[in-house]
């Protein structure tokens, strides 16, 4: 479970040198015939953050995976051509770590859920109007806003521990959201669940079987959870509902 978390990142990386290694290649070569100008360097950095961005769609990897190695990428080029203070480099360091801390720290790396899968998502939820669904691991905000907005009379809490992926959230929260959205700076695993109706959650293998033994024992009798992608080892689901987009993605649904 460890090596399958842990395999965005190193496609990402994979990437990102690969494309910034192609990028300084043309520079030197372009050097060679003489002054290389602002402008062509602009154009050509932009190229290879496209091309990162591409990459990394072509193998399937996420849209923050992508956004991330679209933005590292130029990093890579234009610190050799214009070897910036180093103050600059720790800036970087945080404001990527704001994001992504938790693909180190928790093997769970910034999945986004897609507009279709925020759909799919919102049609299965029971009717009651009284619903309080969790979302753990909120990222950017996509399923609390779509879903508070979907859903106006239900209780609809995100939680996240990434700092600027929490902002963001809360943010979206408050402003694209109706009053019934809520997101919390708070782990998931200090999330109480007792009250929850439906639990969703888009992490990664890592934490799978953690997770169901929390949630077996805090959950309330006829909940459920719903798991984008990720099964719970030794635990077949209840129901699977297929979201018909390029990800061909799954729920994977667990009743209490």
């Amino acid at each position: 479970m460890r090596r399958e978390a842990s395999l965005p990142i190193l496609k990402s990386l994979i990437i990102a040198v690969f494309a910034a290694g192609a990028a300084l290649l043309l520079f030197g070569k372009l050097r060679a015939g003489g002054d290389v100008s602002n402008v062509i360097i602009i154009v050509i950095t932009l190229g290879v953050a496209v091309l990162a961005f591409a990459l990394g769609r072509l193998i399937s990897l996420g849209r923050a995976w992508c956004v991330l190695i679209a933005i590292a990428t130029p990093s890579m080029v234009l610190v050799p051509i214009y070897q910036p203070p180093t103050w600059i480099f720790p800036i970087i360091f945080i404001g990527l770590a704001g994001f992504y801390i938790n693909g180190v720290r928790e093997q769970v790396p910034l999945y986004l859920s897609n507009r279709k899968t925020q759909k799919t998502l919102a049609d299965l939820l029971p009717p009651d109007t009284n619903l309080t669904f969790i979302d753990l691991g909120c990222g950017l905000g996509d399923i609390v806003t779509h879903v508070a907005n979907a859903r106006p009379q239900a209780r609809v809490i995100g939680v996240e521990t990434a700092p600027l992926s929490f902002l963001i959230a809360w943010l979206r929260a408050k402003v694209l959201a109706n009053s019934n959205a809520e997101v919390r700076f708070q782990s998931i695993w200090s999330t109480d669940v007792s009250n929850a109706d439906v639990v969703y959650a888009f992490l990664s293998p890592a934490p799978m079987t953690r997770l169901n033994d929390k949630l077996r024992t805090e959950m309330k009798p006829a909940s459920r959870f719903i798991s984008n992608s990720f099964a719970i080892p030794g635990a077949e689901p209840d129901e699977i509902v297929s979201v018909n987009d390029t990800r061909e993605t799954q729920l994977l649904i667990w009743r209490m």
